[in-house]
């Protein structure tokens, strides 16, 4: 469970004593092939989930269609909404073969997570309402974006995208400076734009899937919010943003 911990943005921030007091919490529960865990509308909704193994898929009903959007693994985490602000269940969660959850319940989590967990969720959300490539998307979506954001630290003149290679993330600059350069034919490097913070780069490339079109460097320290191309594919509707 440690390692789930680790790995998850929800207790990515804590310190070792909060840590152990999560872990202390947590109690395992089993589920089959179409279990509803949780759904859409309830109320009384007392539980934070941490998938140990199996598949989740995440259903938003809209009207008389389910929609599917989201699929979640081993490592991932959901139920957090409810628990955060007090409002009903905003998606369905259902079983998708064998699944077994480290569980939370309410007390403990707004004891532990909630300052934490809203402090970087407002952050993240903040920073995304304001790039114009996820204007299309409803607060669900962008919600579920910013709890896949991870936080990444370059130092000065650290070369975070070389231009030419495969493009495999998409970042958004929290804190500092870039600048974009490109490789002229005459073997030279021009620089075409710097960018700072609030502003964003790399979405050509998981967009289009061509190769990088320039390098970014920093300039001075920076601090970028990153999210990969896998998850990036997965939770935007890139029909919508196109």
């Amino acid at each position: 469970i440690s390692i789930l911990m680790r790995n998850n943005m929800f207790f990515s921030h804590l310190d070792e004593q909060q840590m152990k007091a999560i872990q202390d919490t947590m109690f395992l529960t089993e589920h089959v092939d179409g279990d509803v865990i949780i759904r859409q509308g309830d109320e009384d909704g007392d539980k934070f989930y941490c998938i140990d193994s199996g598949l989740v898929d995440i259903f938003i009903n809209e009207g008389e269609e389910r929609k599917l959007v989201k699929s979640c693994e081993a490592g991932d985490s959901f139920g957090e909404l409810a628990l955060l602000y007090g409002a009903p269940r905003a998606a369905s969660c259902i079983a998708s073969g064998d699944v077994r959850l480290w569980t939370l319940d309410r007390l403990s989590f707004k004891k532990i997570l909630m300052k934490t967990t809203i402090d970087v969720r407002t952050v993240n959300k903040s920073f995304l309402e304001n790039v114009p490539l996820f204007s299309s998307l409803d607060e669900y979506e962008v919600l579920t974006i910013s709890d896949a954001l991870h936080e990444e630290s370059f130092e000065d003149s650290q070369t975070v995208l070389t231009e030419g290679e495969a493009g495999d993330k998409f970042y958004l600059i929290k804190e500092g400076n870039v600048v974009c350069t490109k490789l002229q034919s005459d073997g030279s490097v021009k620089e075409v734009k710097r960018l700072t913070s609030g502003e964003y780069f790399g979405e050509l490339a998981l967009l289009t899937e061509k190769p990088r079109q320039a390098t970014i460097t920093a300039e001075g320290k920076l601090s970028c919010l990153s999210i990969n191309r896998e998850t990036f594919n997965r939770l935007v509707c890139m029909k919508e943003l196109l």
